[in-house]
């Protein structure tokens, strides 16, 4: 648990530069997902974005080239059982901070289409509602650091 908290120190100090230099934009930060195994077929990725201007922001559509399909999924327990469910049309109000972790919301790839390897990187490509494509940069950590993230 201290692990976590350090890594998230750190995280937000090296953010707060540039999100700060970003002020009238919606920004997407630190993306990272762990590494898989051979023939995995599903990973999840966790990114925080930061709407800094005046107007909502729907994320409309999420693609990749490493897998067949990309979805937001939110984690609810219903009657004391935990489910995933797909999330359309993810809205990201007006200067609003969402974080996707574990545990929590995050985006799904499934159909993974090759082995994600420790310190390798991919792209996300998110498509808002007002036209405009953010390519995200996602890092791929090694799996043993998941043990920090997650309880």
């Amino acid at each position: 648990m201290k692990n976590f908290k350090y890594i998230q120190f750190i995280f937000l100090l090296i953010l707060s530069n540039s999100v700060y230099s970003n002020q009238e934009s919606i920004v997407f930060h630190g993306a990272y997902t762990f590494e898989t195994f051979e023939g995995q077929r599903a990973c999840a990725v966790y990114v925080s974005i930061f709407n800094n201007t005046n107007k909502d922001f729907l994320i409309e559509s999420i693609s990749t080239k490493v897998a067949s399909k990309a979805e937001i999924h939110e984690i609810k327990t219903e009657n004391e059982i935990i489910k995933m469910k797909k999330k359309e049309n993810f809205l990201i109000k007006s200067k609003q901070q969402v974080f996707f972790q574990p545990g929590g919301t995050h985006l799904m790839l499934m159909g993974l289409k090759k082995k994600l390897d420790d310190g390798s990187s991919f792209e996300v490509d998110f498509s808002l509602n007002d036209g405009s494509k953010k390519k995200v940069p996602v890092m791929v950590l090694n799996e043993k650091l998941k043990e920090n993230f997650i309880e």
